[in-house]
């Protein structure tokens, strides 16, 4: 692996996001691509990936989410260009920005990997519904979505809208389906159970 290359993007999404993020974006800042990157690690080593694989992972995670400080929507395809801008000056081959621009990609909503290197990032990106921390995690999206959007949630609504994309969505690694996959079922059902309760505060 490229580590000087890692460590140079590394500080480049960095300085970016604490630049130009806004300060309500609550999820996605640098500390979610440090999980991002933290969790396509762990899985890499169990789907057993070469270093140059890892390479191309690791860079995908650090940039997929950094064209969030331009625009929400499609904030894929900005992300690729600020991978591919950077890259291109690091002489990185053309190759590899291509395959990371695919890992990129495949994160987008509804989530449509093609290859082991896109399951392995689209996986570590929503790492966080099969974690213990989910509950926080899914609040400062809310807030953010809330802020960015110029909109209100009602628990209710947040709790319903969570259920049905934790039930949408599913994982592709056998490593993810067996450490996130369990642990999400369990979450949902505790989401369950809190819905059922602020329902039943409104009768």
């Amino acid at each position: 692996m490229n580590l000087e290359l890692i460590k140079k993007s590394e500080t480049f999404v960095k300085n970016t996001l604490s630049e130009r993020c806004p300060a309500n974006y609550r999820y996605h800042n640098f500390y979610h691509v440090q999980k991002v990157v933290e969790a396509a690690m762990n899985i890499s080593e169990s789907e057993q990936v070469t270093d140059d694989e890892k390479e191309i992972i690791i860079l995908a995670c650090l940039f997929h989410d950094i064209g969030y400080i331009d625009i929400c929507d499609g904030h894929e395809i900005k992300s690729c260009t600020y991978a591919r801008n950077f890259l291109t000056k690091e002489n990185y081959p053309e190759k590899k920005i291509q395959q990371i621009e695919s890992c990129i990609l495949a994160t987008k909503i509804p989530q449509q990997p093609k290859n082991k290197l896109e399951m392995i990032v689209c996986d570590a990106d929503l790492h966080h519904l099969g974690s213990d921390d989910f509950l926080e995690v899914g609040n400062n999206l809310r807030l953010e979505i809330e802020y960015s959007n110029k909109i209100h949630f009602t628990d209710e609504g947040w709790l319903e809208k969570t259920i049905s994309f934790n039930k949408s969505h599913s994982y592709f690694t056998d490593y993810a389906k067996k450490i996130f996959g369990v642990k999400k079922i369990l979450n949902v059902i505790r989401l369950e159970q809190m819905l059922e309760s602020e329902k039943q505060k409104v009768k």
